[in-house]
């Protein structure tokens, strides 16, 4: 679609409209203002997923780039949160592949609140398994790893990071060690200036981040990878194992 393609900014109306529907967190609210938050908030949102498909493409070409299912939407999932407010205020753009069958990949994203903007990139599902084999790869290549964390900060991005209480290991070197000792982690940049959401500095800012954050997500997307086919071939062998078991228990002595 050519209005895809053309960013129309996201402007102060856009987090007022988020602020007092949250506020009132009622259906009738919501319904009369739909079209106005839809206009405001989630098509700009979408123009910037369209706009941002080709440099997401070439960091990872089996990326989804449908820019109706990268955005947000506005109503909750209140189903198993303690929080039953039915509606944000904050609306985000996820650029990743189809999280269903990727859930463990890395994603890159960019978020938007009445308080700020910020983008980062992580794996989306940083899982026990997954971060095994993670710590596998900083142990085995941690200067690769290094080498695009370094990428990732030369545009502003912070480390994020949940730690273990009690460490991992005690035999890591110090550079890789507050990674290795990590339950989870992700780099972020948070930025105040809301008046560049309103035109095309946004897309320059993100186009030049995406670039720096590519080493990195290629670093993660080996990674979940290499996590995966590890998950694969488990399932493998528990079938064959199965079967083995079956066979056993049908065969006539």
């Amino acid at each position: 679609m050519k209005d895809m393609q053309k960013y129309d900014g996201i402007k102060p109306k856009a987090f007022w409209l988020l602020a007092q529907n949250r506020f009132n967190d009622s259906k009738e609210y919501y319904e009369e203002h739909k079209a106005q938050i839809n206009e405001s908030v989630i098509k700009p949102m979408r123009q910037i997923a369209a706009i941002m498909a080709p440099e997401m493409s070439k960091i990872d070409p089996m990326a989804n780039l449908v820019p109706t299912r990268m955005v947000s939407r506005i109503r909750r999932d209140t189903r198993y949160s303690k929080d039953k407010r039915l509606y944000r205020e904050n609306v985000w753009v996820r650029f990743m592949r189809p999280k269903a069958q990727w859930r463990t990949h890395p994603c890159i994203w960019l978020e938007i609140s009445s308080v700020g903007y910020s983008y980062g990139i992580g794996l989306y599902d940083q899982t026990p398994a997954l971060m095994d084999v993670f710590r596998k790869n900083i142990l085995k290549d941690g200067k690769a790893f290094l080498e695009a964390v370094e990428h990732a900060e030369k545009v502003g991005a912070k480390l994020s990071l949940d730690p273990y209480k009690r460490l991992k290991s005690t035999e890591v070197a110090d550079e890789i060690k507050e990674y290795y000792n990590a339950k989870s982690f992700y780099f972020i940049r948070h930025q105040k200036n809301l008046s560049k959401l309103e035109d095309d500095r946004i897309l320059k800012e993100l186009k030049k981040a995406f670039k720096h954050y590519a080493p990195l997500y290629a670093y993660l997307l080996k990674v979940a990878d290499e996590f995966a086919a590890e998950q694969e071939k488990s399932l493998e062998d528990t079938k064959s194992l199965k079967e083995a078991r079956v066979a056993y228990n049908e065969f006539e002595f």
